[in-house]
């Protein structure tokens, strides 16, 4: 008897949007073209709740009207576990938690179930900073209080076999036995040439993530990022096998958000003149509408 398919469901993550987001869009303009390309979850980023980390009941009001209005699902909140924050000596593990808990509150009035989870890095890499897993365990009865899972977000250069993704944050989640620490699995991982719009810094594309290292990591991920930065007129996105890796999640069974995230038109280069970045920056809307295409045609609906 074959296995039950997944049926992932198809959304954006309103970080896409942010160079336009405060200057030519409202939150609920970013909500009506959401809802317009027929994706029905979303992504939010803390740095976009007004008074961060305690929004007014006005404010948390218009949002579920904006959520019901367009008939979107909250997905994931994009939030940070920093032992940084100010300058000196780093925070403390219980300083940690109550940054934590204060997110997994927020997370849990606004009803998302799953943090895309930013834990303190070392390098470019992402290797996280010693001493992680002392309050990331802290902190996971609260989790498991406010029903929301951490997620650790695996974007290139970093690989699904990197060796603090497989070796640390995998064994962790063993060891615990927790359901509330898992992965973000953003699509960068996947990508095996460069695209328009994205430099790599001399990185080599021999060490890439391969499609099918996916499935030892779906059980552990509610919400990926399905990471672009240029989506041709034909509705293809050339540089990540996205058919491969969709395929992949689907006949293992996976029911997760697929997280539209666009990062093209990010950068502005010297040899470009103003008119070209204003260009990229306005076409920000079609991009992610071709990027919805995309994937409504990959999984059918």
């Amino acid at each position: 008897m074959s296995a039950k398919k997944g049926h992932p469901k198809r959304g954006i993550s309103v970080y896409s949007y942010h160079n336009l987001l405060g200057r030519t869009m409202t939150l609920e303009d970013c909500f009506e073209e959401m809802y317009d390309t027929g994706a029905t979850c979303f992504e939010l980023l803390t740095s976009y709740i007004d008074n961060y980390p305690n929004p007014s009941p006005a404010w948390v009001d218009k949002y579920w009207r904006l959520c019901e209005k367009y008939n979107l699902e909250p997905a994931e909140l994009g939030h940070w576990a920093e032992n940084h924050l100010r300058r000196g000596p780093g925070m403390s593990d219980e300083e940690v938690v109550e940054e934590l808990k204060q997110d997994f509150r927020l997370a849990n009035l606004l009803g998302f179930k799953a943090l895309r989870t930013k834990i303190t890095c070392t390098n470019d890499l992402c290797d996280p900073e010693p001493g992680w897993q002392n309050y990331i365990e802290k902190a996971l009865p609260y989790a498991e209080k406010y029903d929301v899972v951490m997620q650790n977000e695996v974007h290139l250069p970093t690989t699904l076999h990197t060796p603090h993704i497989r070796d640390e944050y995998l064994d962790f989640i063993h060891r615990t036995g927790t359901s509330h620490f898992g992965f973000n699995i953003d699509f960068g991982t996947f990508q095996y040439r460069p695209s328009k719009g994205l430099e790599f810094m001399g990185l080599t594309f021999e060490d890439i993530t391969k499609p099918e290292e996916i499935v030892d990591f779906l059980p552990y991920s509610k919400a990926c990022h399905t990471k672009f930065t240029y989506m041709n007129e034909n509705f293809d996105e050339e540089t990540i096998p996205y058919k491969e890796v969709i395929k992949l999640m689907v006949d293992n069974g996976w029911d997760g958000w697929l997280l539209s995230e666009y990062e093209g038109g990010l950068r502005f280069h010297a040899e470009e003149s103003a008119e070209d970045f204003a260009a990229a920056i306005d076409g920000i809307p079609d991009q992610v509408r071709r990027h919805q295409i995309m994937m409504s045609n990959l999984l059918g609906y």
